[in-house]
């Protein structure tokens, strides 16, 4: 599962010439402490939240699934490279803020998709849209769901 999302990865940015795909990457600056993701996961942003809702899905192979939900997976939580030990600064970065403050509601949904087969299905595309593109799934998450967190 890695190797094609890192396959398509390579492809997309060989093929794109993205600055956003060379920056989600970790690829943008030498340093990994001052690509702009880490640098981002540095700023101030969560915290400024009463309600954090993460949601995520095990189909979404252009999101990682830990990754969508800002979570340790066993994976990264092994890495002894320096790339481990970025990804679990960052995941500090992003969630002490939360957890410092009080009164915060934080969140995290994951989502099957009664998916088609399709290529869009097998490169991981369908779901990772799924969810923003279905009005009917937006509006059951927000009034069935996640409704206690909005009153």
């Amino acid at each position: 599962m890695l190797f094609r999302f890192l396959t398509g990865l390579w492809l997309m940015q060989k093929w794109k010439k993205s600055e956003a795909l060379t920056q989600l990457s970790l690829h943008d600056h030498e340093d990994l402490r001052q690509t702009c993701i880490y640098r981002l996961s540095q700023s101030k942003g969560l915290e400024y939240f009463k309600n954090v809702l993460l949601v995520s899905s095990v189909q979404d192979h252009y999101v990682p699934y830990h990754s969508a939900r800002i979570e340790m997976c066993k994976a990264a939580s092994k890495d002894t490279s320096e790339y481990g030990t970025i990804y679990r600064e960052m995941i500090s970065n992003l969630l002490t803020p939360l957890k410092n403050k009080k009164n915060t509601n934080f969140i995290r949904y994951s989502c099957y998709h009664a998916l088609s087969s399709s290529a869009n299905s097998f490169i991981g595309r369908a779901a990772h849209i799924a969810m923003l593109d279905s009005e009917l799934f937006i509006e059951k998450l927000l009034l069935v769901s996640a409704q206690d967190y909005f009153k």
